[in-house]
């Protein structure tokens, strides 16, 4: 009795530790590892940078974690737009991961930073 108890014990917590799980991060319908000249008809804007976080209690994240870094290029955008300057697309782009944690608690945040410009 008790070598099936241990047995189903053992198995639910390999179960445990052999899951995991994926989130999408990004869509992007343009992406370059280099610097990007666009055409000479675009506006350019200065360079914005926007934050998508989650929180974490205990190492469970709470917040959207799906398609961060598509959110992060989206508040950038808006703070472009906030400022009316362009804000079709961000060119130069700068994705950052930022973490910390205390105890118990933590934040994980991605930052998106770059020109805002617009595409006539």
């Amino acid at each position: 009795m008790m070598t099936k108890v241990s047995l189903g014990i053992f198995g639910i917590i390999a179960a445990v530790l052999m899951s995991g799980c994926s989130q999408n991060l990004a869509k992007f319908s343009v992406a370059s590892t280099g610097n990007v000249s666009l055409a000479s008809g675009s506006e350019k804007g200065e360079y914005v940078q926007g934050k998508a976080c989650i929180s974490r209690v205990f190492g469970i994240p709470f917040g959207n974690k799906n398609n961060r870094v598509s959110e992060a290029v989206a508040k950038a955008l808006e703070v472009a737009a906030k400022k009316n300057q362009p804000a079709d697309a961000l060119v130069n782009v700068d994705i950052r991961a930022s973490n910390w944690s205390l105890l118990f608690f933590g934040k994980n945040c991605i930052i998106a930073k770059g020109q805002a410009v617009g595409i006539k």
